[in-house]
């Protein structure tokens, strides 16, 4: 459920305000996903998130790319494991609308990380 916005000029009473606290309530509570496997196509996706699982390089903290379709830059790396205990951080190449250039604190990790 997508929450409507209200429209311009409406008029701001406590019934309305009540309507789109309820409406809010409802499309939020219990309802945000970042879907059920690491597939960008979940239908019960509604974050606006990237999913992506590769291997990093087999040289520590080397920069690797990957991309994305956000549509935007995006802010943050909102989770991530490895199978290695390898933790995934910022390159050196700075974050764009179609891709992130990551490192990883160990060789050859298997990872899975959610951008956002």
């Amino acid at each position: 459920m997508k929450v409507p916005r209200t429209l311009p000029g409406a008029t701001h009473t406590p019934e309305n305000h009540a309507r789109w606290t309820e409406q809010i309530a409802q499309a939020v509570g219990g309802n945000l996903s970042y879907g059920s496997s690491m597939a960008n196509t979940d239908e019960d996706l509604n974050l606006l998130i990237w999913k992506h699982s590769g291997i990093s390089p087999g040289v520590a903290d080397t920069d690797f790319t990957i991309t994305h379709s956000l549509g935007k830059v995006p802010i943050t790396i909102v989770g991530q494991d490895t199978n290695n205990g390898g933790v995934l951080y910022r390159g050196s190449v700075p974050w764009t609308i179609t891709t992130v250039t990551l490192r990883s604190t160990k060789a050859t990790s298997t990872y899975n990380v959610v951008l956002a």
